[in-house]
């Protein structure tokens, strides 16, 4: 393995090759779409996920159609605030086995909280017995944790 300072100096060549101006602080517009619809997951059981979903990250659940490419398969989709979707396929005839990361895989979903909503949700984790991991203070960080199908989720409230 390579010493943790090369990689420092890659990312530091990155920016100067991309940032010739200096990183900019805000999230540009007009650059050719109009932002997340949803993103599409699968999961392996769609009630269990609806409680997640709905219980630990008070989203609400706001479709339930079948999914076009696959008549057995169902897609649901969650409000994830902003305007966009978290959606869920299931494929209850279809092997279950579960994803490696990797490359061409997602590493996590990111969502944005209210410091409020931040605190609400490390007390239902806690209420619940989930594991979490907590970066920065329970006044404002970011949470890691799984969803029941292993999903990598972090909420954050952008410190």
């Amino acid at each position: 393995m390579r010493d943790i300072s090369f990689y420092q100096v890659r990312r530091e060549e990155l920016r100067k090759r991309y940032f010739p101006q200096g990183e900019p602080f805000v999230v540009a517009t007009g650059v050719g779409t109009g932002g997340v619809d949803h993103l599409a997951l699968i999961c392996s059981d769609l009630d269990v996920t609806i409680r997640f979903y709905t219980e630990v990250l008070g989203m609400r659940l706001v479709r339930i159609v079948q999914n076009r490419d696959e008549p057995t398969s169902t897609h649901i989709f969650f409000d994830m605030g902003g305007g966009n979707l978290l959606a869920f396929f299931d494929f209850p005839e279809k092997d279950t086995t579960r994803t490696i990361r990797g490359i061409g895989s997602m590493h996590h979903v990111a969502l944005k909280a209210t410091r409020e909503s931040f605190q609400k949700i490390l007390t239902t984790l806690e209420e619940k017995g989930i594991k979490y991991s907590l970066h920065g203070s329970r006044e404002g960080g970011s949470v890691y944790l799984r969803d029941p199908d292993d999903i990598l989720l972090e909420i954050t409230t952008g410190y």
